[in-house]
């Protein structure tokens, strides 16, 4: 299976801005659903997944690394979503009371953290994404 990482971090930086973007203007013409937020989350299991399946065939002898990464990810904003539905509030999964959980009310609530930690992540993975390139140019 050929590998094309320059690709592969290009279209997940891409995925990445539209994600961005599409959260803003949402917000900006008040055009924000629960439907909408169930899908962006959707969409983002569904980015990192892929992310997470190439850097396995990248990588080889950590695949069972990033498929538990794969696992967690989907469980984790399962249950979050779960949880936040069968609460019955009626509000978004976003808005976490700071009395729930402090890391996910700082992550949901502060626009500045949920950017760096988003940015950090997709930079670790995008790192990670250009290993390939530098090991196909030494062979």
């Amino acid at each position: 299976m050929p590998l094309h990482p320059r690709t592969c971090s290009g279209l997940y930086s891409i995925s990445c801005l539209l994600d961005a973007l599409d959260g803003i203007a949402a917000r900006q013409f008040n055009q924000s659903t629960r439907f909408g937020a169930v899908l962006d989350m959707v969409t983002d299991r569904c980015t990192t997944s892929c992310l997470l399946v190439f850097l396995s065939s990248a990588f080889p002898r950590w695949s069972i690394i990033f498929q538990g990464l794969i696992s967690l990810d989907f469980a984790s904003h399962y249950m979050h979503m779960y949880a936040t539905l069968a609460m019955g509030s009626g509000q978004s999964h976003k808005k976490i009371d700071q009395s729930r959980s402090r890391l996910l009310h700082l992550y949901y609530n502060n626009r500045v953290s949920n950017l760096r930690l988003s940015s950090l992540k997709s930079r670790l993975l995008i790192r990670l994404i250009d290993g390939p390139v530098y090991l196909l140019r030494a062979q």
